[in-house]
C-alpha cells in the first residue's frame, strides 16, 4: 500500500469512528470522506445520490448502512468496508462502467472458485460448472491463484458450489494469510456452527450466504447464530417453480431483514437440481419485486441474471397475446 493508500484508509478510519459512536449523527461524515478522496472518479450523479440517502433517515439505504453499525462487530465491519472500498476500488466501478467497462486484460473485480469442485449437486446449466478458477483443490494452490489475481487488482473472492465450507480449515487460512481481501461464500445452514463463528471473528473478511429458499429451522438456527456472533451475512434463494410466489412476496423481504441479514442473492435460473424450473411469468414476477424492493427495503437484492431472458420474457408474452385472443 503506497502513501496515498495509506492516508486515505486512516482518513476513512477515523469515519468509522465517528459513526460507530454516532450513526445517526455522523452517517453525512461518510459523504465527506467521499468527496475528499475520490476526486472525479466518482461522478456528480452518483454523488447526489449518495448524498441524499445520508442526510435521510427514511431513506432505505441509509437505514441499511445504519444496521451494520448496529448489528456487526466494529472489527469486521472496518475490515470489510476497507477491504472493499479501497483495496477493491469500490469507487472507481462506476467510472469504469460508463467507460465502457474494464479494460481488455484488466483484472475482474470479482472471481469464483470452488473448493469443492466437482460439486455433487447435478444442477444442469449451472454457471458454476462452467466459468470460474479450477486449480488443484489444495491450499496452496488455491493460495498461489489468489496471489496471481491479487497482483492483477482483483480483492473479491465468491466460493460457490454445494457445500464449500466443508473445506473450512482451507478457506479460514486462506482467509488469515490474504487478510486485504474479501472473500464470500454460498453454503447450506449446516455448515454454520458456532466455531466457523469465532474463526470469522478472527479473521474478519468472511461472510457467507446462507441457503434460504425453504423455511426450515436450521435456516433459522444458522442466521440466530450469526445474529448473535453480529457477523455479516446474506442469504442466497434458489427460485424454482414451487417457491416463486413465496419469494417475490414483500413478507419474505421482511423476514429476510428480521433475521439480520444484509443482502439477498436470488438464483434465478432454472439450474437447480430435480426441482420445476421457474416460468417464464414468474421469473418477471420475481425480477419486478426485486426491482420494486430496492427502492424500499433496507436489504441489497441481487438478481444473479438481472432479470428473466429474453426468450422467458418473449414466451411471457405470447403466452399473453393468447389469452387475450
Amino acid at each position: 500500500m503506497g502513501i496515498s493508500a495509506h492516508i486515505k484508509a486512516f482518513g476513512f478510519s477515523k469515519v468509522l469512528d465517528y459513526l460507530e459512536r454516532d450513526p445517526d449523527a455522523n452517517l453525512p461524515r461518510l459523504m465527506e470522506w467521499v468527496d475528499r478522496f475520490t476526486g472525479e472518479k466518482l461522478p456528480q450523479h452518483y454523488r447526489e445520490l449518495f448524498r441524499s440517502a445520508m442526510s435521510d433517515p427514511e431513506n432505505n439505504w441509509y437505514r441499511l448502512i445504519k444496521s451494520m453499525y448496529t448489528d456487526i462487530d466494529s472489527r469486521v465491519l472496518k475490515k470489510l468496508f476497507e477491504n472493499f472500498v479501497l483495496n477493491g476500488n469500490l469507487l472507481d466501478w462506476p467510472q469504469k462502467n460508463a467507460e465502457g467497462g474494464w479494460p481488455e486484460g484488466g483484472a475482474p473485480w470479482s472471481v469464483l472458485i470452488d473448493p469443492t469442485f466437482p460439486c455433487d449437486m447435478g444442477c444442469k446449466g449451472c454457471g458454476s460448472a462452467i466459468y470460474g478458477v479450477r486449480p488443484v483443490m489444495e491450499f496452496d494452490s488455491l493460495d498461489e491463484e489468489i496471489d496471481a489475481r491479487k497482483a492483477g487488482g482483483t480483492y473479491l473472492y465468491i466460493f460457490p458450489g454445494g457445500d464449500p465450507l466443508s473445506r473450512e480449515q482451507e478457506i479460514i487460512a486462506l482467509c488469515n494469510k490474504h487478510s486485504g481481501c474479501v472473500f464470500a461464500a454460498f453454503t447450506p445452514p449446516e455448515s454454520i456452527t458456532g466455531e466457523l463463528a469465532e474463526d470469522m471473528l478472527r479473521v474478519g473478511n468472511l461472510f457467507p450466504a446462507i441457503q434460504a429458499d425453504q423455511p426450515t429451522p436450521e435456516t433459522e438456527r444458522a442466521m440466530a447464530l450469526m445474529r448473535r456472533a453480529r457477523l455479516p451475512f446474506g442469504v442466497a434463494c434458489r427460485c424454482t417453480a414451487e417457491n416463486a410466489g413465496r419469494v417475490s412476496e414483500e413478507g419474505f423481504f421482511d423476514q429476510i431483514i428480521a433475521s439480520g441479514a444484509k443482502f439477498c442473492w436470488f438464483f434465478t435460473c432454472p439450474a437447480f437440481g430435480p426441482e420445476e424450473a421457474p416460468s417464464g411469468a414468474q421469473l418477471a414476477q420475481i425480477h419486478r419485486q426485486v426491482q420494486c424492493f430496492r427502492r424500499s427495503k433496507p436489504l441489497l437484492t441481487l438478481d444473479f441474471w438481472d432479470g428473466p431472458s429474453p426468450a422467458a420474457m418473449e414466451r411471457e408474452k405470447a403466452g399473453e397475446e393468447g389469452e387475450a385472443l
